[in-house]
């Protein structure tokens, strides 16, 4: 606030801060990332594109969701009345299955990618091994 003292940390503590902040940072980065993603393996991420992923894709168009009514008498009345209100909303559910659509691609090319590196991590593990037991043995 305007007029309020600032306390400046001294020379000693300031050349501190910055690994500091960047502790806090890793720290939150290790909390936040999802564990079971942590070590996942190519079948782990691939069950997730197919998964997930898989509902994305499938989910991504509004404008063709069918249109239904669990009421047995007034569904007579209230199919056509959300036929209409979907006419209405068009242009808006128009816009957000072009959204999520991208939002589709994108996560897929993001866990193909994934799944990418997880196989060339586990090859270079085993390769890895390998050389080690060669100059073990």
């Amino acid at each position: 606030m305007a007029g309020e003292r600032v306390n400046v940390a001294p020379a000693s503590e300031r050349s501190a801060e910055p690994q500091l902040i960047a502790a806090r940072l890793r720290q939150t980065a290790a909390v936040a990332s999802p564990a079971h993603l942590e070590h996942a393996s190519p079948f782990d991420v691939e069950e997730w594109l197919a998964g997930d992923a898989g509902h994305l894709h499938r989910a991504r168009d509004l404008t063709t969701l069918p249109i239904a009514s669990h009421r047995r008498l007034a569904g007579r009345v209230v199919v056509p009345l959300k036929r209409t209100v979907r006419r209405l909303l068009f242009p808006v559910l128009d816009l957000q299955t072009s959204v999520n659509g991208a939002n589709a691609r994108v996560v897929t090319f993001l866990l193909r990618q994934l799944a990418a590196q997880a196989r060339s991590i586990e090859e270079l593990e085993r390769q890895v091994a390998e050389l080690r037991a060669e100059r073990d043995g």
